[in-house]
């Protein structure tokens, strides 16, 4: 499913590239600049990085220093996998909660951009617990990997 929503997401990208050249004609070739791009491609960024973050987990394709890491055994490695996973599954889940208050607060009080153009806030507040929501299912799979193989490991 990350991997499905993630790519889906990633031509976000495209539209928020496609958004900005528009901007950019308009404003230096025709002196019409616009009112809505630049707020709009920061909700589409927002939007980006949100849904691709989980499928990006899933690739193993987020920073990582293992510098240290690269020399544990591989049940010491799984065993560091299945705290990160623990302390990423918390700060995840406390992201999921206050974003989904933030996203909630933005709906029911029709909250607006304080622009001209001045949007509703609740779909782009969205993203942040929608987000947190497929990062949270990304590191369940993980950890539940990472317990597998350890018990793996260990009956050997």
């Amino acid at each position: 499913m990350n991997k499905k929503i993630g790519r889906a997401a990633s031509y976000l990208i495209f539209v928020f590239m496609l958004l900005m050249v528009y901007e950019v004609i308009a404003r230096y070739f025709f002196d019409s600049p616009t009112i809505w791009v630049h707020e709009l491609c920061g909700f589409l960024f927002a939007g980006y990085v949100a849904l691709t973050g989980a499928w990006v987990l899933l690739e193993k394709g987020h920073v990582a220093v293992d510098i240290i890491y690269q020399y544990f055994p591989d049940k010491a490695k799984d065993l560091a996998d299945m705290v990160v996973s623990i302390i990423a599954l918390f700060m995840f889940t406390v992201l999921f909660w206050q974003g989904y208050k933030f996203a909630w607060h933005a709906f029911v009080t029709g909250q607006h951009s304080h622009t001209l153009f001045a949007p509703l806030l609740w779909p782009v507040k969205t993203m942040l617990p929608l987000g947190s929501l497929f990062f949270l299912l990304q590191i369940l799979a993980d950890l539940a990997r990472s317990i597998i193989q350890f018990k793996q490991r260990s009956t050997r």
